[in-house]
């Protein structure tokens, strides 16, 4: 069922951290891939619009990677690539917007550590997500829910959206009732306000809970109530954004995987309740951060 939020909800500001006027850094973590590239000019963007200085970091060693050990010429070249890599992103973002500061971190760390440790100040980490396969899954999928279970800021996992994707696709929300979802949905209303584009807020209902027959229709409707209400607080405080309310009786892993396909962004807490009840490290989380269609922002 699909619906649009009525503009006499009852609502209050949206609180918290998107509510915030300044940014402070957005940390992008860079690997010579095309998806980091990608990561980063996302994260340029972003930047020139919040203000955010850039720490861009690159790690001399992933935890898949052999150790170094004492092989010093190995490490010596490592550092003068990694270096190349960071000066080259720094003239890419000099290119975008002159008056983005940026700073730059190479590290012997593991990625993940590097990433963890720099979110404890950093407002947003950006990492680049590589296409869905099983081999890729296996080594990206492990090393990206370790970034964002290190992680205590907001992670953003950045794909490229499919070529034949409409400019104003919306800023795709899972609603559920978790306390890391209201501020998910406070990240998605931002989003797409900034972005100027519309929001889709999408419940999923387990089809198992599906109620009978005779009582499906006002049951829809008292969920769809729910979901208006679930949002009304970022909707008044972003009143520009056009939503749409959905709520389906489906898999919430496959109509989130769907729905990520032709949005602009998909948003989702950290841990939830109901169709995904599980942290980030479960079953529907990890397939989403590895294996959406597009850029996916976990929110804790």
């Amino acid at each position: 069922m699909v619906s649009t939020v009525p503009q006499n909800d009852p609502a209050s500001s949206a609180p918290g951290f998107w509510a915030k006027p300044e940014w402070g850094d957005i940390v992008v973590a860079l690997d010579g891939t095309q998806e980091s590239r990608g990561a980063l000019i996302w994260a340029a963007g972003l930047a020139s619009i919040t203000g955010s200085r850039i720490r861009l970091v690159h790690a001399l060693i992933s935890r898949h990677s052999p150790a170094l050990g004492n092989q010093e010429s190995i490490r010596s070249r490592l550092q003068v690539q990694g270096r190349r890599l960071l000066r080259s992103a720094r003239s890419e973002l000099f290119g975008i917007d002159p008056g983005i500061v940026v700073d730059s971190i190479l590290t012997d760390d593991p990625i993940a550590s590097a990433l963890g440790a720099l979110s404890h100040t950093a407002d947003l980490v950006v990492i680049g997500g590589r296409a869905s396969g099983p081999i890729r899954d296996i080594v990206f999928g492990r090393n990206a829910t370790r970034i964002v279970t290190a992680s205590t800021c907001p992670v953003l996992v950045w794909r490229a959206q499919p070529r034949d994707a409409a400019p104003n696709s919306p800023v795709v929300v899972g609603v559920d009732r978790s306390e890391s979802c209201t501020r998910a949905i406070d990240a998605a209303f931002w989003y797409a306000d900034a972005l100027d584009v519309p929001l889709t807020a999408l419940h999923v209902r387990s089809p198992h809970e599906r109620p009978a027959p005779e009582e499906s229709a006002p049951e829809q409707m008292r969920t769809l109530h729910w979901l208006g209400g679930r949002v009304a607080a970022a909707a008044s405080a972003h009143p520009a954004v056009v939503v749409h309310l959905h709520v389906l009786e489906a898999s919430a892993e496959h109509e989130l995987r769907l729905a990520s396909a032709s949005a602009h962004l998909l948003v989702v807490g950290s841990r939830g309740h109901g169709p995904w009840a599980a942290p980030i490290l479960g079953s529907i989380g990890r397939s989403l951060v590895h294996a959406s269609g597009g850029p996916i922002l976990v929110v804790r």
